[in-house]
């Protein structure tokens, strides 16, 4: 990913962080044990994976973030503290949804791997996050699973730089945009098709000028059942209580 390396890794953040509208404030924060949710007084509603706060860090409160201005929120995605992180990258998906995602209900909806498992026959695949349902992959493509956690037949995430730049087809969970290593994973994915999936995934059109093919994220379209959920703890369960997949293609938006 040229366009990385010239920008500088900060400098990609900040695009993306400038897509988000100056006028818009957050209106509700909804914090579960998997998931966190931003809604904006102009409509949008993000999603993202709620990282653990580490022992020691102070805990972002509630009244710190409602009526803050999205985009300076945003903003929290550059932390190194993953927590407030993933409430800057909720704040983000927030904006995508206001300002380009309402027409993505239109684009071709449904589980990620499944809508593009027509591309990866025989081909040589990884994978970043082990995702529910993987295994069925295995026997379409050459498949590689990097993990942080590493289950049994996964590879530890350091691999990635020597499995990813002999990569076909490339896997990246959204989360990589709150932990930091998607810059350096575009990087070793030149040669690959990338494919941002999960409901952490910003989906943002600008994105396609860093090299990446798709983007599978989240539509949120009942944002009172799916805070419901999320205070409940529920994890898969929310694709059934009001976050609709969707795909967004490069050249397609």
């Amino acid at each position: 990913m040229d366009a990385t390396a010239t920008v500088g890794r900060w400098s990609f953040y900040d695009e993306l962080i400038d897509t988000a509208p100056e006028t818009a404030r957050i209106s509700r924060l909804t914090l579960g044990r998997h998931w966190v949710m931003v809604e904006s007084d102009q409509g949008g509603v993000g999603l993202a994976q709620h990282f653990p706060r580490l022992d020691g860090q102070v805990a972002t409160s509630r009244p710190e973030v409602i009526g803050q201005p999205l985009r300076s929120v945003a903003g929290w995605l550059k932390s190194w503290d993953f927590s407030q992180a993933s409430i800057g990258l909720a704040a983000l998906n927030a904006a995508a949804q206001t300002r380009t995602l309402r027409p993505a209900e239109s684009q071709p909806p449904g589980d990620a791997f499944e809508f593009f498992r027509p591309r990866i026959q025989g081909r040589k695949v990884a994978v970043i996050g082990h995702f529910p349902g993987l295994e069925t992959l295995a026997d379409q493509c050459r498949l590689t699973i990097l993990e942080r956690q590493p289950r049994p037949g996964d590879l530890p995430d350091p691999a990635a730089e020597y499995i990813l730049p002999e990569q076909e087809v490339v896997y990246m969970t959204g989360t990589t945009f709150i932990n930091k290593t998607i810059t350096r994973l575009l990087e070793l994915t030149r040669q690959a098709e990338v494919c941002v999936v999960g409901p952490s995934t910003p989906m943002i059109p600008l994105l396609f000028k860093y090299g990446i093919h798709s983007l599978s994220g989240v539509v949120v379209t009942d944002a009172q059942e799916l805070a419901r959920a999320l205070t409940e703890n529920c994890n898969e369960e929310i694709f059934e209580r009001g976050a609709v997949k969707v795909n967004l293609m490069a050249g397609e938006q």
